[in-house]
Parts: structure tokens; C-alpha cells; sequence
């Protein structure tokens, strides 16, 4: 059982149904051919699982060839052409996290950079929040996921607006949703964040990160806002692709830690949702100053937003592994009925990353 106050944001759906509505492949020319909303709001029964299982098969027919052939022209390409993700993010003016900072987040679990973010974007980002805001983009911030997704005051008080490239909530949104924006220009936020999760490949080289899973949202808490303790991926859960979360503070330069509050709490206890019983509480606090980037591993950090005495904006976002069988099923063994459609999400996500390197290949 998934605690309600666990996996505070629930993985994107319109995301996803933008992806499997608009994915185009030499397979699916006009699109992959899936009702994700009817996914959504109805039982899958075993047509609709043999229909997405026969996909999942079939793409793999065609990419495990294609793989086989691209492989030793990649093998064989020039040292000057096989960058390391650190090295391919050193050569741009991007900001970038150093390789200690990495070497620190795997090893000790989080890793907290300080002006990670130039004070001039810090501004601008937030001016953005506050266009989508005023055009109505913002909704209250709910917890859990599928049937337990819901409003709770107690544990949460703030406003959400999810990101990414080509959403159309946002692309409707002029000036902030224009590809000349903030987040879409050219060395603009998503590509800082490109270039981030480029950096932290390099933990683990075998197991890269899957940039078309990953999520992303403006978080704007209230004065008095707040959020109680919680991890951001749960096992036997869809957020168990959560790898990585990441926090980037873009409150203004006067904000006072004292008087303003809201501080991150990065629990370091070894408990979950509480402190183990009879363990001393441990715990490092983070102040929101604008430009701060904090780093943890999902499955592994408890945290919490504490009190705001003013208004708190932050991005805030994961990085997800890839999917793979065993994650499906593992969710269909746990999830039981109510999350029948997050199974189903979760295979979508397994063929149209299949899908998307069939397109690659076929370029």
C-alpha cells in the first residue's frame, strides 16, 4: 500500500497523452494508435492487453536487427565523436554541475549546488510563473496517485503548473508559451536540464536516463503554504522510474531565511514517511535562495517543504529511468484494479520508447 502523502506529484498524463497521440514512427505513421483518455477512465480487459502486448513484440522484431547493424558503426566512430556526457556538457556556456557535485550525489544521496542558476534567469523564470499563473495555467496541488489522488490541506498547501516541450496548455499561452520563451528558446530552461541530466549519466553509464520520461513543473506555495514529509518514488508504483529529483529555487534576491521561511528538510533518519520509532530525528535544512539546485535520489530522500511565511517558487522535477517489464510486472502484482490504467501507461511508455529509436534509426 502506497502512503497518500507519498509520490506527491502524479507522473504526467497529459504528457503521456500527447506522446502516444502524436508519436510517428515507420509503424505508426499516423500516430500510435491508442485512446490514452479511454486508457484512463476504463477497465483494461484482455483484448486491450493482448493488443498493446502484440505492439510491444512487434516493434522489438524490427529494432533488435537495427540495433545489431548500428552497433559497430557506433563502436567505430571517432574519440572525437564519442563525447562523455560531462564532456558534451563542459563545451557549452549551459550551467552545469561539476563532476564533484556528481561524485557527491552518489555517494552520499543528495547534493545541494548554490547559485546553480545566474540571477537573471532566477528572475525571468519567475516572471514566467507569474504569466501562467494569471492565464489560469496553476492548479491546487493534489498527493498521491491514480485512486488516491487527492486534495489534503493537512499534508499540502501550494499550486502546480506542469512543463515540457510542446505541451498545448502551454503553447496557447502567448508571449510565455512561444518558442522564443524562458523554458523553450534556445539555451533556454529545458536545455539546462538536458544538459543536467547529460551530467548525470555519468553515476551510472550502463543504466542511462530516459529524457522523453522525465517530468517537470512549476511549484508556487502561498504564504503559509507548505508540504509534509513524503519520498518521491514508492515501490510497486509507477514513480518507481523516478531516479533522480531535483529542486531549483527562483525566489528574489531579498529573500531573508529567518523571517521568510520555507525551507527544504532533507531527512537523513533512514524512515520513510515518519522517523523510525525511537530514532533520533537527522536532518539538513536547505534555504530556497534563488538559483539554489538541490539534487537527491527519489527512492531514497524523505523531505518536506516547511512553512512559508511569503510566496515560494521553485521548479521541480525527476529524472526517470527507463521502463522495463519487470516494472509492469511488479505494478500489475501490487496495483490491484484501481491501477489497472497505470499498468497500462506504463507498457504504452515501454513500446513508444521502442518506437521512438525505430524513428531515429530510420532517419
Amino acid at each position: 500500500p502506497t502512503s497518500l502523502r507519498s509520490v506527491p506529484y502524479p507522473l504526467s498524463r497529459a504528457s503521456l497523452s500527447t506522446l502516444t497521440t502524436h508519436q510517428k514512427s515507420p509503424l505508426f505513421p499516423q500516430g500510435f494508435p491508442v485512446d490514452l483518455s479511454s486508457a484512463m477512465t476504463k477497465p483494461f480487459g484482455s483484448l486491450h492487453w493482448g493488443i498493446l502486448l502484440s505492439y510491444g513484440v512487434l516493434v522489438s522484431a524490427f529494432v533488435t536487427p537495427q540495433l545489431t547493424r548500428i552497433q559497430p558503426l557506433l563502436s567505430s566512430a571517432p574519440n572525437s565523436a564519442r563525447m562523455s556526457p560531462l564532456s558534451m556538457v563542459a563545451t557549452t556556456s549551459l550551467p552545469r554541475i561539476s563532476p564533484s557535485d556528481v561524485q557527491t550525489l552518489s555517494d552520499r544521496g543528495y547534493v545541494i549546488v548554490p547559485n546553480f542558476l545566474p540571477r537573471d534567469l532566477v528572475d525571468e523564470l519567475r516572471r514566467d510563473i507569474t504569466t501562467l499563473r494569471s492565464k489560469s495555467t496553476f492548479k491546487v496541488a493534489k498527493i498521491g496517485q491514480d485512486s488516491t489522488n487527492e486534495l489534503n490541506t493537512e499534508i499540502r498547501i501550494a499550486e502546480t503548473c506542469f512543463l515540457g516541450r510542446n505541451r498545448p496548455e502551454l503553447e496557447s499561452v502567448a508571449p510565455a508559451g512561444s518558442a522564443s520563451s524562458v523554458r523553450d528558446r534556445s539555451g533556454g530552461l529545458y536545455d539546462v536540464l538536458d544538459g543536467l541530466c547529460d551530467s548525470l549519466d555519468a553515476i551510472d553509464p550502463r543504466n542511462r536516463l530516459d529524457k522523453s520520461l522525465s517530468e517537470l513543473l512549476y511549484a508556487y506555495y502561498p504564504r503559509g503554504g507548505f508540504y509534509r514529509r513524503h519520498r518521491d518514488a514508492i515501490p510497486n508504483s509507477a514513480s518507481v522510474l523516478r531516479k533522480y529529483s531535483l529542486l531549483i529555487y527562483l525566489n528574489g534576491e531579498d529573500w531573508d531565511p529567518k523571517s521568510d521561511a520555507g525551507q527544504l528538510r532533507v531527512h537523513l533518519d533512514g524512515g520513510d514517511d515518519e522517523c523510525p520509532p525511537g530514532a533520533e530525528p537527522k536532518y539538513v535544512d536547505v534555504d530556497p535562495l534563488g538559483g539554489t539546485l538541490v539534487l537527491f535520489k527519489s527512492e531514497m530522500i524523505p523531505h518536506e517543504v516547511l512553512n512559508t511565511n511569503s510566496e515560494r517558487f521553485a521548479l521541480v522535477g525527476w529524472y526517470n529511468r527507463g521502463v522495463t517489464a519487470a516494472d509492469i510486472g511488479n505494478l500489475g502484482e501490487a496495483g490491484g484494479g484501481a491501477d489497472i490504467a497505470r499498468v497500462g501507461m506504463m507498457i504504452l511508455a515501454l513500446a513508444l520508447v521502442t518506437v521512438g529509436v525505430v524513428s531515429i534509426i530510420g532517419q
